[in-house]
């Protein structure tokens, strides 16, 4: 039993002077030249100013490549500006006509996406998504007039801090 304690001392010594001789060699590993931002970005600057051609021959190339399209490339090429140009002006219809129907400006997004996810006429959609989630518009009540045209009052009267500055500073002008 005397001999298995021997023993395990030994070893227990044996594994403190490993761990000691490590811990030393990974110290001395531990400095690492650091090189700066503007240093590195001079040696990629560098790097690829060795590979791309002046100026003059990349307009040269891209003229070339533009002149080597078939027709057909430069119809299809056009009819994806025009698609993309059409699904643009679609876009701001239907945003504007959610503002003139009182659609909150920070719920503008999300109203036109699910209404336009919606079977159907945009317009329609959208109205009949407004009558079922009234929180998306900034009107409160209509009221009417005397002659039975339907006047609007906004909830959201929130006033910007400039103008309650201003109404705080010039009362008379606000009243």
């Amino acid at each position: 039993m005397k001999e298995e304690n021997q023993v395990t001392e030994v070893k227990n010594e044996e594994v403190a002077k490993v761990e000691t001789q490590t811990t030393q060699k990974d110290e001395g590993k531990a400095e690492v030249d650091m090189i700066s931002k503007d240093e590195a970005q001079r040696m990629v600057d560098k790097a690829l100013a060795k590979n791309l051609p002046p100026k003059e021959e990349m307009k040269e190339f891209k003229d070339w490549k533009e002149s080597k399209k078939t027709d057909a490339e430069k119809q299809t090429e056009r009819e994806r500006e025009l698609e993309t140009t059409r699904n643009e002006l679609s876009s701001v219809k239907q945003e504007n006509l959610a503002l003139k129907k009182g659609v909150n400006s920070d719920d503008l997004d999300y109203v036109v996406f699910k209404v336009s996810k919606l079977d159907g006429e945009f317009e329609d959609n959208l109205e009949e998504f407004l009558k079922e989630n009234p929180k998306f518009t900034s009107v409160s009540e209509a009221t009417t007039k005397n002659d039975g045209t339907a006047t609007q009052k906004i909830a959201n009267n929130k006033e910007d801090g400039v103008m309650a500055i201003l109404k705080s500073k010039h009362p008379n002008l606000y009243e």
